[in-house]
C-alpha cells in the first residue's frame, strides 16, 4: 500500500474562490460539485485531497453500494427506497466522505466507475 502525504488544508495558501467553492459543495451537497481548473502543477490536486481530510464521517446504509443516506428517502437508491418503504430498518454505518477525481469527459449518464 502507498503512503500519501497529504498538506493540510488550513496551511493552503491562495486559491480563496477554488477553497470557498469546495466548502461550499460540502455544505450543501445538491451544488453538485466543482470543477477546478488551471495551470498544471498549480496545486488543485494537493488542494482537493487536502480538502478532502477535513470532511467529516458521514452515515450510510452499510450494505448498499451506493453509500446511500439512512434517512433521507430522497437520497436513497431504488433498493434502499423499496426496503425503506417496507419499513426495515436500514443498518447504519459511518464512513469518511469521499471525494472522487472525474474525467473531463463524464456526464450524468455516464457509466463510468473510479478506479476503473
Amino acid at each position: 500500500m502507498r503512503r500519501r502525504v497529504v498538506f493540510p488544508f488550513p496551511a493552503i495558501v491562495g486559491m480563496e474562490k477554488a477553497k470557498l467553492a469546495l466548502m461550499a459543495v460540502a455544505v450543501n451537497p445538491t451544488i453538485g460539485g466543482v470543477l477546478l481548473r488551471g495551470d498544471k502543477g498549480t496545486g488543485k490536486t494537493t488542494l482537493v485531497r487536502s480538502f478532502a481530510d477535513v470532511l467529516p464521517e458521514i452515515e450510510v446504509v452499510a450494505d448498499c453500494p451506493f453509500q446511500c443516506h439512512p434517512r433521507d428517502p430522497q437520497l436513497m437508491c431504488d433498493s434502499c427506497y423499496a426496503r425503506y418503504e417496507r419499513g426495515e430498518e436500514l443498518p447504519v454505518a459511518r464512513r469518511r466522505m469521499r471525494v472522487v477525481d472525474l474525467p473531463l469527459s463524464i456526464t450524468v449518464d455516464s457509466s463510468w466507475v473510479p478506479g476503473h
